[in-house]
């Protein structure tokens, strides 16, 4: 558990000092304190939203490490893991004023502290014995590989977590349904992902529902997605659900794995290689990890990521569950990020870099992890 928190301490950093164009020639404020203790321009909700973010893996992953390695004052390890937690995002603060390109306020370690805190909060409910004893058996949560793509699934869901209970939200939504257009390919990736949705529900909860029950939970997150900002529900995944609920309904739990990871698997090669018209000349390649991600619109670019993140959690979780081997099933999502990687340097419109194998890898890692997390218990 110790390498994952190290990883995710990797990453926040890398997004938080991305592109790396430093400036020392920049003088420090006038008015320091000022400065580091500035809101007025921290008005943009997705800002917010994003800051806090940023951090719940970050204590999640690091109560969870302590839960793990210390045996005694946990609590005292806890507030230490939080107090350079808050300590790490002030010090990111401070070298972003060094960057052009941000605007850095160290006030925003306020909000990190919130995410450290939400992450811990979430470690504790889903790891703590004392805690689980106090929660009804049904509703009982436990981390593991299946958690994870379950967490995934709701984030590409429910991004950008912004919810508007308002007529006019919810007739912008329905307007958007309206003047969708319907595509095939969105269509089957709905399908999947509802399916998927479904099997993990029971997977992480350790019930069967009947029809009733799934029914009601896809009309309510239905319900929530029309009150969300910026909701993106098109007739695409409207005609998507009924038929995702048909098949969860008629195929067996002996069929419905091979059938997820295999379904899984081509739609990551559909993604990454379709259309597959060949070039002469090779593409160039991009050394730099999520330089596509971390440009452009922050909003889209967070959504694919999360989508993308599901997808390669997707295939490593089924695909494990398959086989009854997590290595195996995180070697074979390697080699695919490779195989695609390599393919796009000779196809039309594709720009090859190194994100793929990255995220492969640590996604890898992550449910080798988390099952050997499952199966200490």
């Amino acid at each position: 558990m110790r390498l994952i928190w190290y990883i995710v301490i990797v990453f926040i950093a890398y997004g938080s000092l991305y592109p790396f164009n430093f400036d020392l020639s920049r003088p420090l404020p006038e008015d320091l304190g000022a400065w580091l203790l500035n809101w007025q321009q921290r008005t943009i909700r997705s800002d917010v939203i994003a800051n806090i973010l940023l951090f719940i893996p970050y204590g999640f992953f690091g109560a969870l490490t302590v839960q793990q390695k210390q045996r005694k004052a946990i609590l005292w390890s806890i507030l230490l893991m939080l107090g350079g937690g808050i300590l790490f995002a002030v010090c990111l603060q401070f070298i972003q004023f060094y960057l052009p390109s941000r605007v850095s306020h160290a006030a925003d370690a306020l909000l990190n502290a919130i995410g450290i805190l939400i992450g811990i909060s979430l470690a504790a409910y889903s790891n703590s014995q004392r805690i689980q004893r106090m929660i009804p058996a049904r509703m009982r949560i436990a981390v593991s590989p299946a958690f994870l793509v379950l967490f995934l699934w709701i984030g590409w869901q429910f991004f950008p977590y912004i919810p508007v209970f308002e007529s006019k939200q919810f007739g912008q939504s329905l307007d958007t349904i309206v003047k969708s257009t319907w595509s095939l390919s969105v269509w089957i990736q709905n399908i999947i992902f509802w399916l998927i949705f479904y099997h993990l529900v029971k997977r992480v909860l350790g019930k069967e529902y009947r029809l009733g029950f799934i029914v009601f939970l896809s009309v309510f997150v239905l319900i929530i997605k029309l009150a969300m900002y910026r909701s993106q529900m098109g007739w695409s995944e409207i005609t998507a659900i009924p038929l995702a609920i048909l098949i969860h309904q008629t195929v067996s739990r002996r069929w419905m794995v091979p059938m997820l990871a295999i379904a899984t698997t081509g739609l990551l090669l559909w993604d990454g290689i379709y259309p597959l018209t060949f070039k002469a000349n090779m593409n160039s390649f991009q050394w730099l990890p999520f330089d596509d991600f971390l440009t452009g619109s922050t909003w889209y670019n967070l959504s694919q990521l999360i989508e993308e993140s599901l997808l390669l959690a997707s295939v490593g979780y089924f695909c494990a569950r398959w086989w009854s081997n997590y290595r195996l099933a995180s070697g074979l999502l390697v080699c695919l990020s490779v195989i695609i990687t390599v393919l796009q340097l000779f196809l039309v419109g594709k720009y090859p870099d190194i994100t793929l194998f990255v995220m492969a890898v640590v996604i890898g890692i992550l449910l080798v992890r988390l099952q050997a997390i499952q199966r200490a218990r």
